[in-house]
């Protein structure tokens, strides 16, 4: 009876038998694998390639930096510094005070106390700023001025081309740059004393040249210390300006871009305004009377591509060109 149980099992399974149970031959599962090592080999050259090119771009950027710096390097006074020091200037303050005026400062002067205040390495750097900038106007006649920022690396030409953004996206000489220049707003008079907003405008590039660290002083957790002591200065064929900080924020609305107006009181309102969003525990006085500077740079936000960081500076004291 065994026997016969074994056998008709084996019968049945003989009859289950079909095609399924038949391993396909080599060059079938050849087939079958191909697709996945094409598109495994596909996966692998896209990613060799991004990363390639990746390394080709943060060279590219890298000799973009070396370049942009050894350009205005170069065209900074400490690298044409003349070995003879020019005699200190006549230390005078911008405006001098009425006798009634004089009587009850008793003596204290704010603006002729800053120029006191300053050191001999001021005095001196200040005026290798000037001449260099005179000299540098010769070949470049589109610089406006030259801005030096302490507590930051603020320290270029300042271009003013045909229309505000020739030279955002060129360098002084007009050479096409993704970094360009730091540029005024070309609706500016050429007579720098003669406006009452000069608007300023620089790249905030991430390898930390043009108006980088702008936005790195907006940032920082000692800004309300930098700001205290900082000046904006501003070189021009008439002299030097000194500002100090009157307001800093970031907005999005550029309303602080304002180089016109039509009256006192807008100018007056204009101010209040600026000096009302300031995000910052320093700011200095002002009247309808007062000269600002206004630099700006990009936030960097993805988003929000308007936002920019907003640095306002008023006019404190101005030496002329014959004391540097």
């Amino acid at each position: 009876m065994t026997e016969n149980k074994n056998t008709n099992r084996f019968e049945e399974s003989v009859a289950e038998f079909s095609h399924i149970n038949i391993k396909g031959d080599a060059s079938e599962d050849r087939r079958a694998v191909l697709p996945s090592l094409i598109i495994r080999s596909l996966l692998i050259a896209l990613c060799i390639g991004l990363f390639g090119y990746a390394v080709f771009m943060i060279g590219m950027s890298a000799l973009e930096t070396d370049e942009a710096n050894e350009f205005y390097g170069n065209l900074r006074p400490d690298a044409n510094a003349s070995p003879v020091k020019p005699s200190a200037p006549l230390l005078e303050p911008a405006a001098m005070l009425n006798m009634q005026d004089a009587f009850n400062a008793n003596g204290q002067n704010d603006v002729y106390n800053d120029m006191l205040n300053d050191s001999a390495t001021d005095t001196q750097r200040r005026s290798s700023y000037y001449r260099n900038f005179i000299n540098r106007k010769v070949k470049y006649p589109d610089m406006y001025a030259w801005l030096y920022v302490n507590f930051t690396d603020v320290d270029y030409p300042v271009m003013k081309g045909p229309y505000t953004n020739y030279y955002m996206t060129h360098t002084i000489d007009g050479a096409e740059s993704s970094y360009g220049s730091i540029t005024a707003d070309s609706a500016l008079s050429d007579i720098y004393n003669a406006n009452m907003n000069n608007v300023i405008y620089g790249h905030c590039m991430k390898n930390g040249t043009m108006f980088r660290s702008l936005k790195t002083f907006m940032e920082s957790a000692n800004r309300n210390t930098k700001a205290k002591s900082m000046n904006i200065e501003i070189y021009t064929e008439d002299g030097l300006y000194i500002y100090k900080v009157l307001s800093g924020y970031r907005n999005d609305d550029n309303h602080y871009a304002q180089t016109v107006f039509n009256s006192t009181e807008q100018y007056k309102a204009f101010l209040d305004k600026i000096v009302s969003r300031n995000e910052l525990t320093v700011t200095n006085s002002y009247d309808e009377n007062s000269r600002i500077v206004t630099l700006i740079t990009c936030a960097n936000l993805t988003s929000n591509d308007d936002e920019r960081y907003v640095l306002h500076g008023v006019l404190t004291a101005f030496i002329p060109k014959e004391q540097l």
